[in-house]
């Protein structure tokens, strides 16, 4: 049993590149990171990440990031690349387990070479472990290894009998379904942020160690006073006297960008008069540019500090994709008081209280219902004002903070865990109740 005289020392494994074009898997556990500066006495963080070479940056004493190489890369294999960031194929990080040995608790979030290192350091060294579940890997299986295929078989007869008939990308999706399950089995907790990773992970723990894990928004930074069109139009060219619908994130299948720009192409094509700012990297950019032209600014990853009035300076903001967990530039948008359109079937929808009210939920990815939802939004300035205003009350009112989610939502996982493994805490304070 050890007495813990010092802060719990928690390692959080992500089998992805910390990079400025990094997507929101990357940039939550950034945010976290930087509200674990303010718990020195409680808590020892070191986020773990991909890197070129093995560095590591303090935060503070008591938190800090570090890198690593992979040991089998993915961008070693050019005919993976998918434009979502490259992880690690290894089964085991040898590099990694000698530092791994050092933390208390180890937290998983995902099912690559960390992740799985993790697993293995604890099952050896009697580490507490906890998982915790960000991205909709089976979805992300389907979209991707479609388009990975499909470079090599083509997309006629025999393409269409391998993608379709034979199904091979749905059968890789319930592949990586079982190597969730596989992973997180024996996990002293894991944390979920939507109802459908609840059910598929319910039976791996007990109902006490299956917690919610929710986001965090900074209400200061993202916020409606931050609007400045006359900036965007010199920073961007993107003009002034249009609408301007906003779309934040990879521009690829992945996302269903393209619903979103045919939906633009129909309204402009109608004479309604608009603007597409798309903001990110992906392999859908050449397509967007060559169907709207003029209409649409696309000037790729933007630094974070431009984020806060480029998102405050849009009018809507459309985003149809349907793979996300708990997506971050969703209340992004709601607490820059922009009005979203979100697919139904995404984790966004979990954020729109009523639909119609403090946003809208399409039910498909036909382009032309998103157009004839976007219609009259475009062409009443008050109708968008107002459900933008109901969405930025929403989150002053119940949107947490990053400490919030910090301190009430992680940190109790991991003293639960730690308690569980015969670690005692020495102060009230680290108890998994506060």
């Amino acid at each position: 049993m050890v007495d813990l005289t010092r802060p719990l020392s928690v390692g959080v494994l992500v089998t992805l590149e910390l990079s400025p074009k990094a997507g929101g898997h990357v940039k939550c556990w950034e945010r976290f990171a930087e509200a674990a500066v303010a718990l020195p006495d409680t808590l020892d963080l070191t986020v773990y990440f991909l890197g070129k070479q093995e560095s590591t940056t303090v935060l503070a004493d008591t938190v800090r990031f570090r890198q690593l190489p992979a040991v089998l890369g993915t961008d070693r294999f050019s005919f993976l690349d998918q434009g979502a960031g490259n992880t690690d194929l290894a089964g085991y990080h040898k590099g990694l387990a000698h530092h791994l040995v050092h933390h208390d608790v180890l937290h998983g979030t995902d099912t690559f070479s960390f992740s799985r290192t993790a697993r293995t350091v604890a099952r050896t060294r009697g580490k507490a472990l906890v998982h915790s579940i960000h991205t909709d890997l089976p979805k992300f299986t389907r979209v991707y290894s479609r388009e990975i295929i499909g470079r090599f078989v083509g997309h006629g007869a025999f393409g269409h009998f391998v993608l379709d008939r034979l199904g091979v990308p749905d059968m890789l999706g319930r592949n990586a379904e079982g190597k969730i399950k596989r992973l997180l089995r024996g996990a002293d907790r894991i944390l979920v942020s939507k109802r459908e990773d609840r059910e598929l992970v319910r039976d791996l723990v007990p109902p006490e160690h299956l917690t919610d894990l929710r986001r965090g928004i900074d209400k200061t930074f993202f916020n409606p006073a931050k609007r400045d069109r006359r900036k965007l139009y010199e920073t961007l060219g993107v003009p002034e006297d249009k609408p301007v619908l906003l779309f934040v994130g990879r521009a690829d299948d992945s996302k269903n960008v393209m619903t979103m720009a045919k939906a633009a192409r129909i309204l402009l094509d109608r004479g309604t008069p608009l603007h597409v700012l798309c903001l990110g990297e992906g392999a859908r950019m050449a397509d967007i540019r060559t169907l709207l032209g003029d209409n649409g600014t696309l000037p790729g990853n933007r630094p974070q500090e431009d984020l806060s009035w480029m998102y405050a300076s849009a009018d809507l903001f459309v985003f149809p994709s349907e793979s996300e967990v708990t997506p971050n530039v969703v209340r992004e948008a709601r607490a820059s008081g922009l009005p979203v359109f979100l697919s139904a079937k995404d984790g966004g929808a979990q954020f729109v209280s009523q639909n119609g009210g403090d946003g809208m939920l399409l039910d498909s990815q036909d382009p032309t219902l998103w157009a004839d939802a976007l219609d009259p939004f475009l062409t009443d300035a008050s109708r968008r004002k107002a459900m933008g205003a109901a969405a930025r009350t929403i989150v002053e009112a119940a949107y947490p903070s990053w400490f919030d989610v910090l301190q009430d939502d992680l940190m109790p996982a991991w003293t639960g865990a730690a308690l569980d493994k015969g670690l005692v805490p020495a102060r009230q304070d680290i108890s998994p109740h506060g």
